[in-house]
């Protein structure tokens, strides 16, 4: 299936039942509406679109990038040259997340047989206290427990899980797991007031989406980004995960994945984007 059915992935969810379960991942509520017709105009490209695009073409970058822009209408862009394509017929403010098949449900991490119809218990909320306590030092008799807000597959097995403590005041916090095992934990103070994770095409990094936006590796480094960029709020990468593009709220920053390298800066203003290969974008 393509990568831009990413953007389709609230349907086939909700045809399954599991509706409820997405609203418990999504960074915010979102907009999705029937277009007319699909977007196919030139976006609004600022100046410099020449030097975006000569950038990407000696870098050898590639793809569809496909974007929402501020009234939640997607349009399309191949890259390298930064010309308008056909994107997906309705409109929506933000990509749901690819999951591997994993979700949230009343608190616990489940993996839904998306095909199926089938969902199966992968941590229950009494395991995931147990293994959250001792790695935030809490003691074993505490009484704290966890629930899981979002759950995501990553490379090599392992998943994150978003999980926010039952008691008063609420923390929030992050963990990747091997099976049930806690391989890492993020404490409040890193996560802050992350609302959502969103996972890279292979699952080698990982980005917390809210006020801040930090990039990850799958064993939980936090990666460095280059130097004097504007915060972001939105990223996506391309799907062999060499390349990230960070949005601003005024321009695209592309730049080689887990490095501070030179970046090339496509001026156009977008909420959120996703990557995809110009073959998946394309294939029926």
């Amino acid at each position: 299936m393509r990568r831009t059915a990413t953007w389709l992935l609230v349907g086939a969810v909700a045809a399954l039942g599991l509706a409820a379960a997405v609203d418990a991942f999504r960074e915010e509520p979102e907009r999705v509406d029937r277009a007319r017709t699909p977007a196919t105009d030139s976006p609004m490209l600022a100046g410099g679109t020449e030097a975006a695009a000569r950038g990407l073409r000696e870098a050898g970058v590639s793809g569809v990038l496909t974007y929402s822009d501020e009234d939640c209408r997607l349009r399309a862009l191949s890259l390298p040259g930064l010309e308008p394509v056909r994107a997906p017929s309705f409109a929506m403010c933000r990509p749901a997340t690819p999951t591997r098949g994993l979700t949230a449900i009343d608190g616990k991490v489940v993996w839904a047989g998306l095909g199926y119809g089938t969902a199966r218990v992968v941590l229950s909320r009494e395991a995931l206290s147990r293994a959250l306590r001792p790695a935030l030092g809490f003691g074993a008799e505490a009484e704290i427990g966890f629930r899981a807000v979002q759950a995501v597959g990553l490379d090599a097995g392992r998943y994150v899980v978003l999980a926010d403590s039952t008691g008063v005041p609420r923390d929030r916090v992050l963990a990747a797991f091997d099976g049930k095992q806690a391989v890492y934990v993020h404490p409040a103070w890193r996560v802050g007031e992350s609302r959502a994770i969103r996972p890279s095409s292979t699952g080698r990094y990982y980005a917390l989406l809210g006020r801040a936006l930090p990039l990850f590796t799958s064993d939980g480094r936090e990666v460095g980004i280059p130097d004097g960029l504007p915060p972001a709020r939105a990223v996506a990468w391309s799907p062999d995960d060499r390349w990230t593009a960070l949005a601003t709220r005024a321009s695209i920053y592309v730049f080689r994945s887990g490095t501070r390298a030179p970046v090339v800066r496509i001026p156009l203003a977008v909420r959120d984007l996703d990557w995809a290969s110009a073959e998946e974008s394309s294939s029926p």
